[in-house]
């Protein structure tokens, strides 16, 4: 398949070439010979063609170079970012959240039952902490299924990351915070944007549970 495609860009490479060719060798008819303008009745759409051809060129490969840009989201209040947060986790059939104290959840209400809902539904929470979140929040949390994990004050991660789907390879999706509102914005890396990066972020969550298992 690849050497077919490989192919196929070789073809239009060879009729781009082609036409950029036919096109200049008119257009240098024309300058040196300017009594030739009748004789070539078909340089106006090989012009067309060629500039059709240039922008075509340019849009299929800055199409191809999107997809390996990650995507940013700009959030200017508390409720913007929650309601990201709710679409993120509920797309997700596993969500692994690293934070410190989880203390942007407390208040995020319709978060913590996106959370309930869709650990009912099957799927699978873990929060990762470096110390323990508010009890309340802990307690209802966990009574439904989510599962937390305390690496320790000692050991606080620098890190402060969601990742979704972690175990389904190239479905994954990882959402990177920084800033304060209303400079709040979060990063979003996928399996085309960011893979080493996803990868180390899978690194700190296998990590950070052999630590927990060791101690």
């Amino acid at each position: 398949m690849q050497r077919l495609l490989q192919r196929t860009i070789y073809v239009f490479l060879a009729i781009f070439a082609a036409t950029a060719a036919l096109t200049l060798a008119g257009l240098g008819s024309l300058w040196f010979r300017p009594s030739s303008t009748g004789a070539l009745p078909y340089l106006g759409s090989l012009i067309s063609a060629l500039v059709i051809e240039v922008i075509g060129v340019i849009v299929v490969f800055a199409k191809r170079g999107m997809r390996y840009l990650p995507e940013v989201q700009k959030n200017r209040t508390v409720a913007e970012t929650d309601s990201f947060m709710k679409d993120l986790i509920a797309h997700g059939s596993s969500v692994t959240i690293v934070s410190n104290r989880l203390a942007w959840l407390i208040d995020a209400r319709e978060v913590q039952e996106e959370m309930i809902r869709r650990v009912k539904s099957g799927a699978k929470f873990e929060i990762i902490t470096s110390r323990p979140v508010v009890s309340p929040l802990r307690e209802e949390l966990a009574a439904h299924g989510v599962e937390f994990i305390v690496v320790g004050l000692d050991h606080v991660p620098e890190a402060r990351f969601t990742l979704i789907n972690a175990d389904r390879c190239g479905a994954e999706r990882l959402a990177i915070a920084k800033g304060t509102h209303p400079n709040h914005e979060i990063t979003i890396f996928d399996a085309d944007s960011g893979p080493q990066i996803i990868g180390m972020a899978k690194d700190i969550v296998r990590k950070s549970k052999a630590l927990v298992n060791a101690t």
